[in-house]
């Protein structure tokens, strides 16, 4: 048997694989593959959709389903095709999206429909992130997409209107029928209730088989915090949110020093040879570039 055969890692990409230049370096392309070869299963978990995960994700390999639209949809990239999407009720969401939109006249609201994003906030309030990269979209009126099927709902302002439009959302809707959380300083999302990148991990356990002490994820904001919480080893980057960093079990380098790299050549191989509470340990008599060790 291979020495990870049976191991499930779990990398987010923006501010963990992918680092502040915007690209995935060489070393941590080389980890994944050594860890693959080893008989591992490596998956990404991120926000980004069937599209704009492609610039990345086409630079590395992944063997099994990845974890989309924080976790609104395990997605096999190598058949291009969903394996699990949860939608939101547009129907209880579409007056207080409106509302929103009214109030707030320089938010950009993008929502997601399986393969495309529309833009129903107008040109004059573009994120910039999506002309940087490119990123295939449409303008629409929001009362024209209520045909659509909704993944998500993402809201770009300033973190105080964004924290306002949170609140708002959950003085409006029935308890228990919508996530939300934070991506970036000025990123909110939209999810249906339960939705989170930790629940999409359960699934993928389930379709994997793997147990959960052999689950690692790794993620540096406070959308990873469910994800890292339920897996067997949760990571989080020396550059991560003071929330994801309270919630791991591990404090490794920055996503600028190839945190998937030094995850998979220095953490993982003294995490997978011993057990239980013999771990935090060994991993610290490896001085295994851990800032923070509670396992």
């Amino acid at each position: 048997m291979k020495k990870y055969s049976g191991y499930l890692m779990v990398s987010d990409l923006d501010g963990t694989l992918i680092n502040s230049h915007q690209s995935i370096s060489r070393q941590n392309i080389d980890a994944i593959e050594a860890f693959i070869r080893e008989g591992g299963l490596f998956a990404a978990a991120t926000g980004r959709t069937e599209q704009n995960v492609l610039p990345y994700i086409k630079h590395i390999r992944v063997n099994c389903p990845c974890i989309l639209y924080n976790g609104a949809m395990l997605y096999d990239i190598d058949s291009n095709t969903s394996v699990k999407a949860i939608f939101l009720n547009k129907e209880q969401l579409l007056e207080p999206l409106k509302e929103i939109l009214t109030k707030y006249e320089k938010l950009c609201m993008q929502i997601f429909a399986p393969g495309k994003m529309f833009i129903v906030s107008g040109r004059d309030n573009m994120d910039p992130l999506v002309e940087e990269e490119g990123q295939p979209y449409e303008m629409a009126c929001i009362d024209d997409i209520a045909n659509e099927n909704w993944v998500k709902v993402l809201f770009a302002d300033t973190g105080e209107v964004l924290r306002e439009v949170q609140q708002f959302l959950t003085n409006r809707m029935s308890a228990g029928s919508i996530h939300s959380a934070f991506s970036s300083p000025t990123y909110l999302e939209l999810f249906a209730g339960g939705v989170s990148k930790g629940s999409m991990l359960e699934k993928l356990m389930k379709i994997t088989g793997v147990k959960r002490e052999r689950v690692i994820a790794i993620g540096d904001y406070c959308n990873d915090i469910e994800m890292i919480k339920t897996a067997g080893l949760g990571v989080a980057t020396a550059n991560a949110h003071e929330l994801l960093r309270e919630a791991a079990d591990i404090i490794t380098v920055s996503n600028d020093e190839h945190a998937i790299y030094n995850l998979i050549s220095k953490i993982l191989p003294v995490y997978a040879n011993t057990r239980g509470e013999n771990r935090a340990i060994h991993l610290a008599a490896e001085k295994c570039a851990c800032v923070k060790i509670t396992v």
